[in-house]
């Protein structure tokens, strides 16, 4: 008798421990990023198409491309009178994310599928001259490219509809040997403070 109920201890604290060992590696598998996701977004002054593929549990690798939208003499670029032309310039950009909130959100039973959850990204993004889209010849665009380190959220609405925001404040350099008129260092620097603020919808494709 005594064996039986030692048998049967056993076996329950063994069923009991593989149950728990089951839940414990269920939930590290729902946690996880997605292995790889593509889509595209829109937002102020612009549209991309990128992916963000899985480097780890918690970190992907976003890169994209798209078309930022300016208004001539406005923002990063420089240009000769008066006109307000509107114009488009190539978008290139990677940046390393880290969703630091996943097991957080997963535990108070949020949703994470399609990564959604808040991020902290080293923006890397270039802008160049011979990418510029516009029919007038007297504008000149800097080459330049910027880091920026950002925080940020994405959230998914189901199965495919996504939002995403974002703000951060950087550095940017000049590539093509042009002064910058304008910004916190003044005349004939080749490169300034930036920010980045982004809010964005979209699609998962």
């Amino acid at each position: 008798m005594k064996t039986t109920l030692n048998t049967f201890t056993l076996i329950l604290t063994l069923i009991i421990s593989l149950n728990l060992y089951a839940q414990i590696s269920n939930n590290d598998k729902q946690v996880s990023l997605e292995k790889s996701i593509n889509g595209f977004q829109t937002g102020f002054l612009g549209i991309w198409l990128y992916n963000e593929s899985r480097l780890s549990h918690t970190f992907a690798l976003r890169s994209q491309i798209g078309i930022d939208f300016r208004l001539e003499g406005v923002g990063q670029f420089e240009s000769v009178g008066p006109n307000d032309d509107f114009y488009g310039i190539l978008h290139l950009s990677l940046a390393p994310r880290w969703y630091y909130n996943l097991k957080n959100r997963f535990n108070k039973a949020k949703s994470v599928k399609r990564n959604s959850g808040n991020f902290i990204e080293l923006f890397v993004v270039g802008n160049f001259e011979n990418l510029s889209f516009t029919n007038n010849e007297r504008i000149r665009s800097l080459d330049q490219i910027k880091f920026i380190p950002k925080w940020g959220i994405r959230r998914t609405v189901g199965k495919h509809f996504v939002y995403e925001a974002g703000i951060g404040f950087g550095y940017e350099y000049y590539l093509n040997e042009t002064s910058r008129s304008v910004g916190i260092f003044g005349s004939g620097s080749k490169g300034n403070f930036s920010a980045d603020i982004h809010l964005r919808i979209g699609l998962d494709l």
